[in-house]
């Protein structure tokens, strides 16, 4: 039987190795809870080890040996090494491969968080993880890119999204306004989400952002008739509140992010940050990219047709995988390095 062990840096607490994977993705079905939950379904064993393990080589090592997977995948930047470090040191069972999944630019967002400093620091550590590990699984076009320039060839797999299942019952949220835009997930500052809410300050009060997830608190100064924060809400009342909008809109200067395939899936129109999000979409084509939010907002909002080609052409260019095929292509290509 085929084994797998996620070691994370998730500082939630929600989730521990004795969660099942079932359990998990009830209550986070995307990223990896959707891999890990679908793995299950071909055929693997899995664990998941957050930081209170993950942290601790010896908790770690411990672990390890007593479920002797036959991939340990890691994910984010702080713990990434330890597995690797416990092979080496201190674990009986060494035969598995460490596989790293690597989303984001690290050491940015460490930058945005805490400062210089420790961003620094995530540099380095990053390009230690991506060098070291025994291979790497990205989401990402630019990571894939930097991986290269440090001799490092990532294997792309993307992220997934279901069919959303919408009950618009189970919501008595209705939006209002004559073009209604909606932005779902983080507000941390290295998002850029406090761009397009400051641009809402320069529209017409009937042209209104909608705005659904954590982080709202740190934007309030920018809440008003047009800019509304509607804060986390259950999976559907936001899947609810998404197939109401006339446009969906994704800030941050990334080319990866589950967002991105679960808007694909409403078929909206897609208005992004001119920035990486170029190496995902072709601007004018199958999403709006800009810096200019207000100006883009309505060119969007005046032109149907605009907004259809997008969709239309969003649709024909960018295939978007199910969780259990995303699941499908982790698993050949485990199957591939296992066999190495």
């Amino acid at each position: 039987m085929k084994r797998f062990l996620i070691v994370v840096s998730d500082q939630t607490g929600r989730f521990d190795e004795h969660t099942p994977a079932k359990a998990h993705f009830e209550q986070s079905p995307f990223s990896l809870a959707a891999i890990r939950y679908h793995l299950e379904l071909l055929g693997w064993t899995t664990c998941y080890a957050p930081v209170a393990t993950a942290a601790h080589p010896l908790r770690l090592a411990r672990l390890i040996d007593r479920f002797a997977p036959d991939i340990v995948y890691t994910y984010g930047g702080t713990v990434s090494l330890h597995p690797l470090f416990c092979r080496r040191f201190l674990c009986r069972h060494r035969r598995f491969k460490v596989v790293h999944g690597w989303d984001d630019v690290y050491g940015e967002v460490w930058r945005s968080v805490y400062g210089r400093v420790p961003g620094i620091l995530m540099d380095w550590m990053e390009r230690r993880i991506i060098r070291n590990s025994d291979a790497v699984v990205t989401l990402s076009y630019y990571n894939q890119m930097r991986g290269r320039q440090w001799g490092v060839e990532s294997h792309y797999i993307p992220n997934g999204a279901d069919e959303p299942q919408v009950d618009c019952s189970a919501c008595d949220i209705r939006l209002q306004g004559r073009f209604k835009l909606v932005y779902t997930g983080a507000m941390d500052r290295w998002k850029r989400t406090w761009e397009v809410c400051e641009a809402m300050r320069r529209l017409p009060s009937d042209i209104r952002l909608y705005l659904t997830g954590p982080g709202s608190e740190r934007m309030r100064e920018y809440a008003s008739e047009n800019c509304i924060f509607l804060g986390f809400l259950p999976r559907q009342q936001q899947l609810c509140v998404m197939s109401q909008a006339d446009a969906l809109v994704v800030t941050a200067d990334q080319d990866c992010n589950a967002k991105l395939q679960e808007y694909l899936r409403f078929k909206k129109p897609i208005l992004g940050y001119d920035g990486r999000l170029n190496l995902f979409f072709k601007n004018g084509r199958n999403a709006l990219l800009t810096r200019d939010y207000a100006a883009a907002i309505q060119r969007l909002a005046a032109d149907a047709e605009l907004r259809a080609a997008l969709v239309r052409h969003a649709a024909a260019d960018i295939p978007v995988y199910s969780w259990l095929e995303i699941a499908r292509q982790f698993e050949d290509f485990f199957e591939q390095l296992m066999r190495a």
